[in-house]
């Protein structure tokens, strides 16, 4: 049988030509609009910042406060994002390219149309994230938090899921061929998604677990 592809993100629409922004500090509901930003602060606290249009490239930004943080049309690359708290982010046709992003807090963030390339997030959470068009390629999400995230149809390509937990995660539809699924936490809310044949025993294992199946060749006497 063959299967759809699943729906490609939309790419960000960047517009011709950046500049450099004023600042690189972010306040509360500053703006960074069709701009190119080289440099950041780490450990910035702002609310309600809006990023529009713009090209991040090679900056630091770890253990940044941004809750409420409004990304559009824009593209990251090289990037550290670690410990980067972003609480009821949204995220609308935006690309994040090799960043380094370990231990991120995107807590009940939209994604629409969002793409994370070659991406490091190990232990970060995603916890009742809603998507739409959202794919990973090559990430590594070892110890990721997806609880209750309603994900359908997310491409998880070749991504190392290593620990995860995907308890009552809504994941219908998704792809998975080429990650790794060992011991997945949740596992029963992998229903509806597609693997390869090759995932098909690790799986199991989580699946087994669980259900809380034990596998024991010892019979005991009778």
């Amino acid at each position: 049988m063959t299967r759809e592809p699943l729906p490609e993100p939309r790419p960000p629409r960047l517009p011709a030509s950046l500049e450099p922004p004023t600042t690189s500090e972010l306040e509360d509901d500053s703006e960074w609009s069709e701009v190119l930003v080289t440099a950041t602060r780490p450990g910035q606290q702002a609310v309600d910042v809006t990023i529009e249009g713009a090209r991040v490239v090679g900056c630091t930004l770890t253990g940044s406060l941004l809750d409420r943080l409004h990304v559009t049309d824009s593209v990251f690359e090289g990037c550290d994002l670690s410990g980067v708290t972003v609480d009821e982010g949204a995220f609308t046709r935006v690309e994040l390219r090799d960043c380094r992003m370990s231990g991120l807090v995107a807590t009940r963030a939209m994604l629409r149309d969002v793409v994370f390339d070659r991406c490091r997030l190990d232990q970060a959470s995603f916890r009742m994230a809603k998507g739409e068009r959202v794919r990973f390629e090559g990430c590594d999400l070892r110890g990721a938090d997806l609880y209750q995230a309603e994900l359908p149809g997310t491409a998880l390509h070749g991504c190392d899921l290593t620990g995860a937990d995907v308890s009552r995660a809504d994941l219908r539809g998704s792809h998975l061929h080429g990650s790794t699924l060992e011991d997945v936490e949740g596992a029963r809310s992998l229903a509806g998604v597609v693997v390869d044949p090759a995932q098909v025993v690790a799986l199991s294992r989580s699946l087994l677990h669980a259900l809380g199946i034990e596998v024991d060749d010892d019979v005991g006497s009778v």
